[in-house]
């Protein structure tokens, strides 16, 4: 097998199918790999954070990685973040809701305050529940006594005796130390407060059971004040939430991490930890060695300037982490940070990432040689196919040549191969979008793409190869849209132009005229420029005949497109090659002529025929019918015989008439008419008509109804043929229309553009028979509704219809709508009214 694959001059298409697929599978398996390493080796955090493998970590132990080192530093983000909160909510390691917090000094708490300064100081407790409960504010319109009385007589200031910012010290700090404020009521000038102001409405008060208003004595003092109460509690409701979650995710027995963090201010220390058996003392402890004892750790005093680690997180890393919360951390801090690496029991981002890390890294580089081997395989086998296509043996002993693939467009085997890919890429991210099954596994993703993979290539194999052969076989712009664009404007160009001899008649002569003139300038001067004046002067006139040849020409072709067909063009004086021109439109008018000949002698012959059988019909078949009459007054009792006769008499009429059409169509084609074109009034010709019909319809089971838009309509018309096109109308109903049903009639007057109008009768009825026919071919000679031909009529009726209704400047249209037929006869009308003759309208 691999002799016959491999052979030099030709391969078997069973092999070239096994190469292709080996080749597709090859693809699929690096693709498989790339997703299953790097989608696979990577996972979230708990907080949503993104974790990768890095290459550097090969050959390094999980305590000792990037990975490891970066899951530290998102944790210790959280866990700093996490103290900073018990600060402010716990007292000696317990959620404290009496803590006392100062509204003014927390607000600042990023900057310098003032000594003095207003403020409000709440418990913690009530400042969040009054942020999850909402503020509510009132606009209340004060008159100047009501808001003097409402608000204090004097302000409260509030005295920080220490406020000072060193060894990491701020207002905010200084502000809760115990007996460290003093409170003093100052009276400030008066000021009218009388307006409309908005009033927070107390829901809780401070420590020193005061509301807003009873601190503050005038509106600027308490709008400041409201603010920082609302700013502080929303603050505070934020930070609570993330405490709530940071305690339980940090908490001994969740997470892997170990932290001990003290802070010391005036003399007095506090520990936030998670090490349940240090919370109730170190003493004998060296709390430096239990943390190195758990592996990895940090352990940072910045009053001593002391940084000691074990890990890849440097002091300036931490630092900034502490700087977003330093209002919480003075100088005076000692932290000890620690991850449990041998025991990991705890489900956490640590746990994860060292299963993962586990999981991917001692097969890592492996997993690249893989991916490697067999994209080289892939490129390989690639080449070789691409080698032997076109030299394919099939199984009827040929060999190369193109597909049948290979005849479709090659734009549209590239359009198919790219939507086929397209579609393997929706679907995929489809799968991982709405499937947790494959985007929480890694091993189903993979696969999954993986064998996506292998149809699009298949698709996209088709193309290339069908592409390689084509130039192989020099026929890939022969099998292109663009060549039958191409072809398609240059037979357009063939039609414009004159294309025999173009260049030579155009550009050759252009160059040889730029080279003699330039010639004779050069080697005659002035005689030179003489000669080439006057041979421009002779060129410019003869361009000038040539232009006024082609004048004639199009005047000669307009006329023939106005219907003379004995247009001809006097050839001795045209020029060039507008003679070929001028005789092929001679011939072209001599054909017209002798066609248009032709066709009124066929259409004169037929109509003597016609006329002429018909007057030979017509003389035997009187004679027939006044004998059928005398037989109907005798008195004959046999009913088989009054049967023939009867029957006789209906053959002998129905043949009548159809003489008498065929006459009158013949006339009528042949233009063998005279019209009487009068005025009369359409509605009321209309009215006459149908009431002369009336008893046909009742005897055919029809109702008819008719509506007129305008009752007074008036066109130009031969009565005598206008009664015919209705009567003929009317008679197509009785005969075609199915029995019990109406026949709805219309009149109406319809506005068309420029100015004018055109009345249109319309005929509607339910047709008994099935229309499985076009409505133009109704109104050909002798066609008829009914495919039995089972019915009376000739077949000629809506035919001549048609014809009188042209003959007199008028439209007759047929409408087929499944078993609805409606005929319109319409002519164009100057004046209609509506019965009002103040109203009626001349046009």
């Amino acid at each position: 097998m691999t002799e016959k694959i491999f052979r030099y001059k030709t391969m078997s298409r069973i092999s070239r199918f096994i190469l292709r697929i080996f080749m597709h599978i090859c693809l699929a398996i690096v693709v498989a790999l790339i997703f299953y390493i790097y989608k696979g080796s990577s996972f979230k955090g708990s907080d949503g954070h993104v974790y990768n493998l890095q290459n550097e970590d090969s050959g390094v132990s999980y305590a000792d990685s990037r990975l490891f080192n970066d899951i530290f530093k998102n944790n210790l983000r959280e866990a700093v973040e996490l103290s900073a909160y018990q600060t402010l909510f716990e007292t000696d390691g317990v959620y404290d809701g009496n803590k006392s917090i100062d509204v003014t000094a927390f607000i600042n708490r990023n900057s310098v305050l003032q000594s003095d300064y207003i403020t409000a100081v709440y418990p913690v407790s009530n400042l969040i529940k009054w942020s999850q409960n909402g503020f509510e504010y009132e606009d209340v319109n004060f008159t100047t006594t009501e808001s003097k009385n409402y608000l204090a007589d004097t302000t409260v200031y509030t005295h920080l005796m220490k406020n000072n910012v060193e060894g990491g010290m701020n207002a905010f700090l200084n502000s809760q130390l115990e007996s460290n404020t003093v409170r003093t009521n100052v009276k400030e000038a008066d000021k009218d407060g009388a307006g409309f102001h908005t009033v927070l409405v107390p829901r809780y008060k401070t420590i020193n059971d005061e509301s807003i208003e009873d601190i503050v004595s005038d509106w600027d003092e308490y709008n400041e004040l409201c603010g920082n109460i609302t700013e502080t509690a929303s603050t505070m409701a934020a930070c609570y939430d993330r405490y709530v979650e940071y305690v339980d995710k940090y908490s001994f027995y969740k997470t892997n991490l170990r932290y001990y963090i003290t802070r010391t201010i005036n003399a007095r220390t506090e520990v936030f930890t998670n090490v349940e058996s240090l919370k109730s003392g170190t003493n004998g402890l060296n709390l430096k060695d239990v943390f190195k004892s758990y592996g990895r750790y940090i352990y940072y005093c910045p009053y001593d300037i002391e940084y000691s680690t074990n890990t890849q997180i440097d002091e300036d890393t931490l630092r900034q982490l502490l700087g977003n919360f330093q209002y919480t951390y003075p100088d005076q801090m000692k932290f000890y940070f620690a991850v449990d690496v041998n025991k990991t029991a705890n489900i956490d981002d640590f746990r994860v990432g060292k299963e993962a890390f586990n999981r991917y890294m001692p097969y890592y580089r492996q997993l690249h040689m893989i991916i490697a081997f067999f994209a080289m395989v892939y490129v390989v086998v690639f080449a070789h196919l691409a080698i032997y296509e076109g030299r394919i043996e099939y199984a009827d002993g040929t060999v190369g040549g193109i597909e049948r693939v290979d005849l479709i467009p090659i734009e549209l085997v590239i359009l198919f191969s790219a939507a086929v890919f397209g579609i393997m890429f929706g679907l995929f991210q489809f799968a991982i979008n709405n499937y947790a099954s494959i985007n929480g596994n890694t091993l189903n993703m993979s696969v999954l793409a993986g064998g996506l993979t292998f149809i699009a290539d298949n698709a996209l194999g088709y193309a290339v190869y069908s592409a390689i052969r084509r130039v192989k076989a020099n026929c890939l712009y022969k099998t292109s849209f663009l060549k039958m664009i191409l072809d398609f404007i240059q037979k357009i160009f063939d039609k414009m132009t004159l294309k025999q001899n173009l260049f030579v008649r155009t550009v050759v002569p252009y160059l040889l005229s730029a080279v003699l003139h330039l010639y004779l300038i050069i080697r005659w001067n002035f005689v030179g420029i003489v000669i080439v004046v006057v041979t421009d002067i002779a060129i410019a006139i003869y361009i000038i005949n040539l232009n006024r040849d082609k004048f004639t020409i199009l005047d000669a072709l307009q006329r023939i497109g106005k219907g003379e067909i004995d247009v001809k063009i006097d050839v001795s004086k045209l020029h060039g090659a507008n003679i070929y021109f001028g005789e092929e439109l001679n011939n072209i008018s001599s054909s017209v002529e002798e066609a248009v000949n032709r066709s009124m002698r066929d259409e004169k012959l037929k109509a003597d025929l016609i006329t002429n059988v018909s007057h030979d019909i017509k003389t035997p078949l009187t004679s027939i019918i006044n004998y059928v009459d005398l037989l109907k007054r005798e008195n004959i009792d046999d009913p088989k015989i009054c049967e023939y006769i009867r029957i006789l008499d209906n053959k002998s009429q129905r043949l009548r008439q159809l003489t008498e059409d065929l006459v009158e169509a013949s006339k009528i084609s042949s233009g063998n008419i005279t019209l009487n074109i009068v005025e009369l009034n359409y509605a009321e010709f209309v009215n006459q008509v149908l009431g002369e019909f009336y008893e046909k319809f009742d005897s055919f089971d029809l109702v008819p109804i008719l509506k007129c838009d305008k009752y007074d309509v008036y066109i130009h018309a031969d009565p005598r043929q206008l009664y015919r096109v209705i009567e003929n109308l009317f008679n197509n109903v009785c005969k075609y229309a199915l029995p019990s049903t109406r026949v709805y009639m219309d009149l109406v007057v319809l506005d068309m553009d420029n100015d004018v109008h055109k009345a249109v009768f319309s005929v509607k009825n339910i047709s008994k028979n099935e229309l499985n026919i076009k409505a133009e071919e109704l109104t050909e000679r002798f066609i008829r509704g009914d495919i039995s031909r089972s019915t009376e009529g000739s077949g000629l009726g809506l035919s001549i219809a048609k014809s009188l209704t042209t003959a007199m400047g008028g439209e007759f249209e047929i409408i087929l709508d499944g078993d609805l037929f409606k005929a319109n006869v319409t002519f164009e009308t100057g004046k209609f009214s509506n019965g009002n003759p103040a109203s009626e309208k001349q046009e």
